[in-house]
């Protein structure tokens, strides 16, 4: 770390700087027996401040049941954490401003603005007592941008154009070129201000969520999913960060696919009303609708590793002919499995990383078909790629239907055990949906057939066809005991 530079940084007089009222909010908030009619006092005292505050409260991305004409009405119904949220956010809008200075504030804000929404969104959603603060952090992570901007000038100019106006390159290009990055810069001016661990933590580690230290693990990876909610939103081609958000959401938080696709939408809603209550230039705005479809669109083929290892890699880009997906369902068809899983494999032997197969049979779906009718019998498949997405897209699985009652799933990356407890969960997902529909009634049952290859693991034909007669053999295990999920090696 370069200590000059930071001190250069750090030394420039034209780096944001809070009002004295956010500062006295700041020194109010971090006693845990502040008096809330003080506070209100001293956020009232600047009318400017109070009102801003007022009309973002009342709403409808707050949602109160009754308006509020004071400041201190909402600390009663809000309580503390919103209105400090705000007022700090408008004190924070206020002191970066909007120069004319070359630097790109539409981005920087739209960067922020989404996060902020994002984490507040998914952290109302867990029910998380952190959800005011990972708005206002969210709003704050890239403080540090700013000021090297200021400070630097056009060294820091050339750093960003260097990162191809790609933020996710910033911090490599910053430690090249610089040996300091924005998160750092960003957590020393935090703490000028005053502002606790966290806020502070989020800003430092919001571009390496996992490195947070214990204790800010919550805070820090909902502006980790902000981010990359930001990137689902904003990117031409969506379908990297979309595949990032929902595998994240799950291994992080426990969020499903199919929750996580509903929040997409209410960020992207929310993202829109927000950036017009905080009077911020953030650009033309996703419609919510069309975010939902690519949503669901991205499910299919959602290929994701392991996020660490040297090795790791992913199954992305492999399908790109649509050719390949079965026209009913979306699902990747009888071609498209045969590539997806034969680069999968070449793979898994590259990467040492294992390489499982699930073959699911729909069980007596063409007899019942003929009698109850070729509608609901398309309603029942797709029925089973709807749950088969919601239960193997955090695992990276790759959806396909191979005829009109067998469909497979491919999963680099995913072990036996960690498939066998997602398919059975599949099976008690579909018998539970189905259950009242007129191809139910026990003439329409799962059968289930898991196989592995796990790289360096003596078997005896350790190759693609072992794969796939083990995945075979189970599922015809099972269909003979039609008692769920018969695992082979």
């Amino acid at each position: 770390m370069d200590h000059e530079i930071i001190e250069e940084i750090l030394s420039c007089s034209s780096l944001p700087s809070l009002p004295a009222v956010a500062l006295r909010v700041v020194e109010l908030t971090s006693n845990v027996d502040v008096k809330l009619p003080e506070l209100a006092t001293t956020i009232q005292n600047d009318q400017g401040l109070a009102s801003k505050v007022l009309r973002t409260v009342n709403s409808s991305f707050y949602g109160l049941p009754t308006r509020c004409a004071s400041i201190n009405k909402a600390l009663v119904l809000l309580g503390l954490g919103p209105v400090k949220s705000l007022a700090l956010s408008f004190s924070l809008i206020g002191s970066i401003g909007d120069q004319d200075d070359g630097f790109d504030y539409q981005t920087y804000w739209r960067r922020g603005l989404y996060t902020a929404v994002a984490a507040k969104v998914i952290a109302d959603h867990l029910k998380l007592a952190v959800a005011d603060e990972a708005f206002l952090a969210g709003l704050l992570q890239d403080i540090g941008v700013v000021a090297m901007h200021r400070a630097l000038g056009f060294r820091y100019a050339e750093v960003v154009e260097a990162s191809g106006g790609d933020h996710r390159q910033l911090v490599k290009a910053e430690l090249s070129a610089l040996e300091v990055q924005h998160p750092e810069i960003g957590a020393m001016l935090a703490q000028r201000w005053k502002f606790p661990d966290e806020l502070i933590m989020p800003v430092r580690y919001h571009e390496r969520p996992t490195a947070a230290p214990q204790g800010h693990h919550e805070i820090v990876r909902l502006i980790g999913l902000g981010n990359m909610a930001h990137d689902a939103m904003t990117d031409a081609d969506p379908g990297p960060a979309l595949r990032k958000l929902y595998q994240r959401a799950d291994q992080w938080f426990g969020i499903k696919s199919d929750a996580m696709q509903a929040l997409v939408k209410k960020i992207a809603e929310g993202a829109k009303d927000m950036s017009s209550l905080l009077h911020l230039d953030t650009g033309s705005h996703v419609d919510a609708e069309s975010i939902v479809r690519a949503a669901e669109q991205q499910l299919v083929g959602m290929a994701n590793s392991p996020a660490s290892g040297a090795n790791t890699q992913t199954l992305d880009n492999l399908l790109v002919d649509s050719k390949q997906y079965d026209p009913l369902t979306g699902a990747v068809g009888r071609v498209g499995f045969d590539s997806a899983l034969r680069k999968a494999y070449d793979l898994s032997n590259k990467s040492n990383e294992p390489l499982t197969l699930v073959q699911v049979s729909v069980e007596g779906l063409q007899k019942a078909s003929v009698q109850v009718g070729t509608a609901a019998s398309d309603e029942t498949v797709n029925a089973c790629i709807v749950l088969l997405r919601k239960h193997f897209a955090a695992l990276g699985g790759v959806i396909c239907k191979l005829g009109p009652e067998l469909f497979a799933v491919v999963l680099y990356g995913a072990n036996a055990r960690s498939s066998q407890k997602a398919a059975e969960e599949f099976r008690m997902s579909f018998e539970k949906a189905t259950m009242s529909w007129p191809l139910a009634q026990g003439s329409v049952r799962i059968a289930l057939g898991v196989g592995s290859h796990e790289p360096g693991t003596p078997t005896v034909q350790p190759d693609l066809q072992h794969l796939v007669i083990a995945a075979v053999n189970a599922l015809k295990a099972s269909r003979t005991a039609q008692t769920g999920t018969r695992a082979a090696a």
